[in-house]
């Protein structure tokens, strides 16, 4: 275990200290066409809102191809993208039933699109008007596949379950911009990702036996031989979740898709080069096998007086959530002083429900006979302007 955490604390100061550029691409000349893809599963509260937004985009309307998939749904979603249209004469809706969760969904109008690059927005997104002007530069890097954009909360005043997905997004931003420097992994958060048609067309599009499109993309479009970027700036915005009992869901969601990926593509993630192995073995082992231990090794070192052999991993975790809380909540949120050590604590006291989020998701997983369906996050439409 020393060894092993010898090895790990290495790749972790290697990331802590890296030096990251925050850059300001804006490229007035570079026109590709976008198809922007917005999955709709009973999402009348949050869809005039999003396709208002998208109308405002500082890019050449024949350029942009915007569709918006009514995935199956039961509400208002149909009537409203009838009234968008009317509206929105170059909208485009395509009707399905509901198979394959998110994926499917995206699979069945990728067919039909004519992008050069795909944007994916939940139907909750909020973009700034020059979003496309900053972002595709980016993509003009022939090796980079994807480009993941910073995203942001904006209902985080609502209460502390919203205030605290807010500075894990900081947080996670801090992560991702660090492993990049190092010649480490970025993900794929699902919404406001831009991603090249093709190494769409190289995956053979989405998984559709996956509870998480974007985190099962991540492996895909590495394994096809691409890069994934990360951008802080510009950012794009959501809506959080707002109470316990839809964090769990969601989150145990996440935990299920970002399990089954390692299990999917194992060993094939092995051939990526050791600076992605290394970034890949500390993640999976933080992330996935550490708060399994935890709650045993207590138990064992309370009642049988058990050496606690995970505390040089717990503390490196500890380390990790420090210092990129701290961090990260400083840079995108702009705290200082006591409003930052205070943040920091309450980030990382959050993110305890990791804990049993993984111990749950893990038994799950060992009796289940199939995977689990994917199910949508419940948007209402809480507008802060």
């Amino acid at each position: 275990m020393l060894g092993l955490t010898i090895i790990l604390a290495v790749q972790v100061v290697r990331m802590l200290i890296a030096k990251t550029k925050i850059s300001y691409l804006v490229d007035n000349s570079y026109f590709p066409i976008v198809s922007i893809l917005i999955p709709a599963k009973n999402e009348s509260a949050v869809l005039p809102a999003i396709i208002n937004n998208l109308s405002k985009l500082d890019y050449p309307r024949p350029n942009l191809d915007i569709w918006v998939i009514d995935d199956g749904s039961t509400d208002e979603t149909f009537q409203i993208l009838n009234q968008l249209q009317m509206q929105f004469p170059y909208l485009q809706v395509h009707q399905r039933e509901s198979t394959g969760g998110k994926s499917g969904a995206l699979n069945s109008v990728f067919p039909e699109t004519r992008g050069e690059v795909i944007l994916i927005c939940d139907a909750d997104a909020k973009l700034p008007v020059d979003f496309l002007h900053q972002t595709l530069p980016r993509l003009q890097n022939q090796n980079i596949a994807a480009v993941q954009i910073r995203k942001s909360i904006y209902n985080a005043e609502t209460n502390f379950f919203t205030r605290c997905q807010q500075m894990e997004m900081s947080c996670d931003s801090f992560l991702q911009t660090h492993r990049i420097a190092i010649g480490g992994m970025s993900e794929l958060r699902g919404n406001g990702m831009l991603v090249k048609r093709e190494f769409l067309e190289k995956c053979h599009g989405w998984n559709e036996d996956t509870v998480t499109d974007d985190l099962d993309m991540c492996f895909r479009l590495y394994l096809a031989g691409g890069e994934i970027e990360f951008a802080s700036i510009p950012f794009v915005q959501e809506e959080g979740v707002t109470n316990w009992r839809k964090l769990w869901l969601q989150r145990r969601r996440w935990a299920e898709g970002g399990y089954q990926r390692y299990l999917d593509y194992f060993p094939q993630i092995f051939t990526l080069g050791w600076q992605k192995e290394i970034d890949l073995l500390l993640f999976f082992i933080l992330q996935f096998i550490l708060p399994i231990g935890l709650i045993p090794e207590l138990i064992l070192t309370i009642f049988y007086s058990h050496n606690p052999v995970l505390l040089p991993l717990q503390t490196l975790l500890g380390i990790i959530l420090t210092v990129a809380f701290m961090v990260g909540i400083y840079q995108y949120q702009n705290l200082r002083g006591l409003s930052l050590i205070w943040a920091t604590f309450l980030g990382s006291l959050y993110m305890l429900h990791w804990i049993p989020v993984m111990i749950v998701t893990t038994l799950k997983m060992c009796v289940q006979t199939e995977h689990s369906v994917w199910v949508r996050t419940e948007h209402k439409g809480i507008i802060n302007d």
